[in-house]
């Protein structure tokens, strides 16, 4: 397989963690390439699937359904990883569904493929520690920031953290995701 068609996938591992290049080539190995048009769901909640899909090109939503309302938990984009939290760690049907926002090219990788390369690999392993160590700190961020800070706060926290993300998604998903209205989100970016 060429490297070249992982580059941005390769170049954010390498940001987490310097995984030797025998490592990547072997992770690759064990992936298959997979094109999903926009509008998608790699994961449907309540089924359970036990793949890891690595960002290659586009972006994803991780979306919580609940009384007829959808909640946008979370965003990935190229490099990035995703998966359904509870079907991938526990074979338990995921309570999230992630769904395409733009077509994609994602490599995917079956979780037992990748834990038995966490096994012979050091450096994958301490790649999907500090990943996991990574995600978990911006989570719990996220939820003190909703309760401490002010919209247009979060909105810039938000734009931080994803440059350029704002472009590519509907507004509407990330005012669900800062917990916050469409008008207000409306109203701090016209505050720009």
């Amino acid at each position: 397989m060429n490297s070249s068609s992982m580059k941005n996938i390769i170049s954010k591992i390498k940001q987490v963690y310097p995984v030797s290049d025998e490592a990547l080539q072997e992770l690759q190995a064990n992936m298959e390439v997979r094109y999903y048009p926009k509008g998608t769901y790699l994961v449907q909640s309540g089924m359970t699937d036990r793949l890891v899909y690595f960002i290659e090109e586009g972006v994803t939503r991780s979306v919580f359904h609940h009384n007829g309302q959808d909640t946008t938990t979370w965003f990935s984009q190229e490099g990035d990883i995703t998966f359904g939290m509870d079907s991938l760690y526990y074979q338990r049907p995921s309570i999230e569904s992630i769904e395409t926002l733009t077509d994609c090219t994602i490599y995917v990788i079956y979780i037992d493929k990748l834990n038995a390369l966490y096994e012979k690999y050091i450096d994958i392993a301490n790649w999907g520690r500090i990943l996991h160590q990574d995600v978990n700190k911006d989570l719990s961020h996220i939820f003190v920031e909703r309760l401490q800070l002010s919209p247009k706060e979060r909105y810039d926290r938000f734009n931080q953290r994803h440059p350029g993300l704002i472009n590519r998604v509907k507004l509407k998903y990330v005012a669900a995701f800062l917990g916050i209205s469409i008008y207000t989100l409306s109203r701090v970016r016209a505050q720009k």
